[in-house]
């Protein structure tokens, strides 16, 4: 047989072969065909591709497929996507549009370079849980945040920033409320606030008001008064540290009068919207 006859038997053979494979799996495929609700892809489209995890599932596709295909999977859990989304999702599937509660991450520091003091230099990796594997970071506060970004990195809707202060601050615009930036601290001091709150604690303080003084300018010394003053009974001390119960207060109602901000000595808690700092420790040294 001569070289260009092995080439055409060849050509021929790997033809052949080709057709079969190509019907064997289509065989293949129609027989192991699963349908798909055509609602999954709707929904799937209606959502903000984020990817969060913020509903509990793993991205946007396994929720869109959960709350089709599962009853007990409620049609509001994607965060970002708030009242518009989770109403869409409740007309296509059927289900309650339940409520859904906006919420955002808010720093729970003032620690700022001009306040905190410096312990060490840290010439390690950008990264906030390297640099706190390092006697607890470079600054003198343990607690505080160290400005290094691992936050900002994990946001998908670019709503955070180092700023020139050196810690992170917060768009309220752009954040959603995923929550994927609060596990991604390793100091523990974002958190997540319903969007409709009316005081800010600005301070996880874990120490004595002695050694808070000696590391930070405005620290909270965990004196307590705030915790007295509530009427609302919506601050509480753990016996480590300064908490708010932000649906309690806010249910409490404007008779408050946000007595807590009056009687808190260093600051830290304050209105929302409002600096809470006065003159000479919102420009220390003049500004400088």
């Amino acid at each position: 047989m001569t070289l260009p006859e092995i080439a055409i038997w060849g050509i021929v053979v790997f033809t052949l072969l080709g057709i079969f494979f190509g019907f064997a799996l289509a065989a293949t495929a129609q027989r192991f065909y699963v349908a798909t609700d055509p609602r999954v892809e709707k929904i799937r489209n209606k959502l903000p591709s984020a990817n969060c995890g913020a509903c509990g599932f793993a991205g946007c596709q396994a929720y869109a497929e959960a709350v089709v295909e599962t009853p007990e999977t409620s049609a509001n859990l994607c965060v970002p996507g708030g009242k518009t989304t989770a109403e869409t999702v409740a007309r296509l599937t059927g289900k309650i549009a339940e409520v859904v509660e906006e919420k955002m991450a808010v720093l729970r520091c003032h620690g700022t370079t001009a306040y905190v003091k410096p312990q060490a230099e840290y010439l390690g990796i950008r990264s906030c849980t390297g640099a706190s594997l390092v006697f607890g970071g470079p600054r003198m506060c343990k607690n505080g945040c160290l400005g290094l970004g691992d936050c900002v990195r994990v946001c998908p809707f670019d709503a955070m920033e180092i700023s020139e202060t050196g810690i992170v601050t917060i768009d309220n615009q752009k954040c959603t409320g995923c929550g994927l930036c609060v596990p991604a601290c390793p100091k523990r001091i974002l958190e997540l606030y319903p969007r409709k709150h009316r005081v800010e604690l600005a301070c996880v303080a874990r120490e004595k008001q002695a050694a808070v003084r000696a590391k930070c300018l405005i620290g909270c010394t965990t004196c307590q008064k705030c915790v007295g003053a509530c009427p609302a009974k919506a601050i509480s001390w753990d016996g480590t540290t300064i908490g708010i119960d932000h649906r309690t207060c806010v249910a409490f109602g404007p008779a408050c009068k946000e007595i807590c901000v009056d009687v808190c000595p260093t600051f830290v808690l304050h209105r929302l919207g409002q600096n809470p700092l006065p003159e000479e420790l919102a420009h220390p040294n003049g500004g400088k």
